[in-house]
Formats: structure tokens, C-alpha cells, sequence
């Protein structure tokens, strides 16, 4: 068996020097502004949607169900999406993806429950086609050499569009007292990034039709087969730090009302713009040590984070929570991305991503109702430490796999 076809180390072995490797190519700033894009496009449909269905006479619990339909669908079809990317076509997936966000978060326009059920469970396939695309885009596009700092940018440009999108929506909404706006606006994201998408270059080296790409031998369409072992360490360093998500942004508005803190809009506020600067400033630094390294400081910054979130009652506390908190993310979540692209097969980019994707998934389901459970038995304080446990058990996580994690990134000199 020829070298080509050996599997990726745990530590990367980069051909190129990090500095010379060129990272803002075409392809991957087109990948930036299509990811703003669809972003943007998910958002403005989801900070607006429980409202809609108020209007339309549902419940929350009918809200509930719309919103349910729209993970259950990008969830459970991730495992086969990544196995387009990899057989079909990483643009032809993202393509799709960024047509059916467009198309479907169009169709709110029309006021009906039914239709606001089925128009969100076909969004989350398209969500599950573009992330799982996005994702794998960034591992291909990157030099290996840069993937850390390769992936600070991709996760500032998804920073962005949370920070402005919701805001927009909500103004939009404010301005016009009409959800169609909202709706045509986020329709019109989405096909602009279809638009976009058509303009890359090709990406990865998947070479069967659409067609053949589904006629697979019986034994492939298991679950372990779609699957990649290569990237579950990543992926279950991914959930401890993805438990605590609800905690840091659904709760927190309640937290604050229950002390009496106003103004808690500045949170997001801090929250938004420190994760934009941290990644901008630390990117580069994430491919200069271990992966391991990166992420043990960023579970122990985050640590920090939730031990002040425990002593919050005034504003000041709420926003330097939202900072050390951020700076945690933007060393923990680019390095675990990076990790799991460093472990993976490059033939097999696309399973990877969706495995990893996956588990990030999983991690903020299953943490919202964790949560609530810590704030009904234990108070506000008693969730945070149950963040805090979350993250600890991370980093006992990274010690136990420090022969893997904490490998130096490989590196062949300068020429």
C-alpha cells in the first residue's frame, strides 16, 4: 500500500510552513461570506418563529414542535450528508443546503401551522446539509498547517451574524409590525448564498454522481459505517464544552431578572464582541502548540467563567462572565474543530465533520434540559457548577488522552 492511502497521524504532519501556506484563497473567502449568509438566514427565521406561531393561534408547546422538527431532521440525516460530501460533492451539498434555507425560509410568508411545521423540517435539512458542507469546506480549504487559525475566522464570521441578525430581525418585526420582511429577507440571504456557492471552486475529490453516491452495499448504510471513530475523542471533548451552552445564553436572561439586573442586553453585547476579537487576535496562536494545550485553557478559562457567573448579581459581574466566557470558547471550539480535522481521513473529511457536528448537536440538547432540572433542585448557582463539572470532566478527558492531544503539530522546515 502506497503512503498516500495511510491514514492521518493524531499529530498532523504539515508539508508546508505556516506562515507561506496562503489560507485567503477564493474558495475559503467565498466560504466566509456564504456561511454570513446562511447564518444569517437560520436566524432570522428562528429568533422570529415563536412569535409566528403565537400569531397563528399555537401554543408554545406547538412552537416547541416546530422548532423539534427542525433538529430532528438536521440531526438525524448529518451521518449521510457528511457521506455526500465525500463520494458526491462538497460544493454540491453546501449548494443544496444554501437553495433549501432560501427557498423554505421563504415559505413563512404564508400564514399556516402545517406549513410552518414542514417548511422548518425541510430547513433543518437544509442547516444539516450547509454546516456538515461548511465544515468539512474549512478542513479541505485550509492549509493543515493553519486549521486552528482557519478555524477562529470561520467561527468570527459565525459570530457576526448571531451578533446583527436577530437584532435585525426584531427590528424589522418593530418597524413594520409584519413577519413577511423577516422571512423575505431570509430567503433572500439564503439564495444569495446559493448565488455564492456557485461562484467556488471545486471542493474535495469526490468523484460519483448524486445517484450512485446513494446505492450503497447494505453494509455501508450502518450507522458505525457512516460514522468516524477517527473523531469521537474530539467529539465528546465537544459535548462537555457544548452541556454548558444553554447555561450561558438561554438562562442567563432569567438569571438576571431573578437578582434584578437591567440592561442584560449588554451581556450578549460583551459576549459578541470579545468572541470577534479573541479569535481574530488568537487565531494564529492556535497552530503554534498541541491542540490539547489550547483546549485545556480554554476549559480552565471557561472554569473561571462560571465561577464568577455563581457570584453575578450585578451587571458589571454578568459582563466580565460574558468575557472570560468568550475568550474559553474562542480557545476551546477552533481547537477542537481543528482536532477533529487533524484525526480525520482526508477521503473522508465529510463523515468526520458530520460525526463531530453531530455531537455538537447533542451537547446543547442535552444540556437545556440539564439546566432547568440543576435551577429547580439547586438555584442559579447550582447550574453553573453544573457547567463547571461539565468542563471539568474535559479536561480529565484531555489528561487521560494527553499521548494524543498533546501531540506538537508536525512540522517540515522552511525550504
Amino acid at each position: 500500500m502506497s503512503s498516500a492511502s495511510t491514514p492521518t497521524s493524531a499529530a498532523t504532519r504539515v508539508t508546508e510552513p505556516a506562515d507561506s501556506a496562503p489560507l485567503w484563497t477564493r474558495g475559503f473567502v467565498l466560504l466566509c461570506a456564504v456561511t454570513v449568509l446562511c447564518y444569517s438566514s437560520n436566524l432570522l427565521v428562528t429568533v422570529v418563529l415563536p412569535l409566528f406561531v403565537q400569531q397563528l393561534g399555537g401554543s408554545p408547546v406547538i412552537a416547541g414542535l416546530v422548532f423539534t422538527s427542525f433538529s430532528v431532521t438536521s440531526f438525524v440525516l448529518r451521518p449521510l450528508l457528511g457521506h455526500l460530501n465525500d463520494r458526491w460533492s462538497v460544493k454540491g451539498t453546501l449548494l443544496a443546503g444554501g437553495t433549501i434555507l432560501g427557498v423554505f425560509g421563504s415559505l413563512f410568508i404564508v400564514p399556516s401551522l402545517w406549513l410552518a411545521f414542514i417548511a422548518n423540517a425541510v430547513r433543518g435539512i437544509g442547516w444539516g446539509a450547509f454546516s456538515t458542507s461548511a465544515s468539512t469546506g474549512v478542513a479541505l480549504i485550509a492549509p493543515p498547517a493553519r486549521r486552528g487559525e482557519a478555524s477562529g475566522y470561520f467561527g468570527v464570521v459565525t459570530t457576526t451574524a448571531a451578533a446583527f441578525a436577530p437584532a435585525l430581525a426584531l427590528t424589522l418585526l418593530s418597524t413594520t409590525g409584519q413577519f413577511s420582511p423577516v422571512f423575505a429577507l431570509a430567503g433572500a440571504a439564503g439564495l444569495g448564498a446559493a448565488g455564492a456557492i456557485a461562484l467556488m471552486p471545486r471542493i474535495g475529490s469526490g468523484a460519483s454522481t448524486f445517484r450512485r453516491a446513494l446505492v450503497l452495499p447494505r453494509a455501508e448504510w450502518r450507522l458505525e459505517a457512516l460514522l468516524d471513530r477517527r473523531v469521537l475523542l474530539a467529539s465528546m471533548l465537544v459535548v462537555c464544552a457544548t452541556l454548558s451552552s444553554p447555561v450561558t445564553t438561554a438562562f442567563v436572561p432569567v438569571h438576571a431578572q431573578a437578582v434584578g439586573v437591567q440592561n442584560i442586553g449588554l451581556y450578549y453585547v460583551a459576549a459578541g464582541l470579545t468572541n470577534i476579537a479573541a479569535r481574530l487576535i488568537l487565531g494564529r496562536m492556535l497552530d503554534r502548540r498541541s491542540r490539547g494545550f489550547w483546549i485545556a485553557i480554554g476549559f480552565s478559562v471557561s472554569v473561571a467563567a462560571y465561577a464568577v457567573f455563581t457570584q453575578s448579581g450585578t451587571i458589571e459581574m454578568f459582563i466580565g462572565a460574558a468575557v472570560l466566557n468568550a475568550i474559553g470558547l474562542s480557545l476551546t471550539q477552533p481547537s477542537l474543530m481543528a482536532l477533529a480535522m487533524d484525526r480525520a481521513e482526508h477521503a473522508r473529511m465529510g463523515r468526520a465533520m458530520a460525526t463531530f457536528s453531530m455531537f455538537y448537536r447533542v451537547g446543547e440538547g442535552v444540556g437545556a434540559p440539564i439546566a432547568g432540572i440543576l435551577i429547580v433542585a439547586f438555584g442559579y448557582g447550582g447550574m453553573y457548577v453544573g457547567a463547571m463539572a461539565s468542563t471539568l470532566v474535559g479536561l480529565v478527558l484531555i489528561a487521560l488522552n494527553w499521548g494524543t492531544v498533546g501531540k506538537p503539530l508536525a512540522r517540515a522546515p522552511s525550504p
